[in-house]
């Protein structure tokens, strides 16, 4: 599986997750599974 693309909180696309977690967000990382052709969303947070 690959990262394709990291974003750092207050990118666009992130809206959403700064609300939800606040300053506890790290980064949201999105993976490329060749395999099944879909991409997965990750995020990254210390909690």
């Amino acid at each position: 599986m690959k990262s394709r693309l990291n974003l750092k909180p207050g990118q666009r696309g992130t809206k959403h997750l700064v609300e939800k977690y606040g300053a506890a967000l790290l980064y949201v990382r999105y993976r490329y599974d060749e395999e099944r052709g879909v991409r997965l969303k990750t995020v990254e947070n210390p909690t």
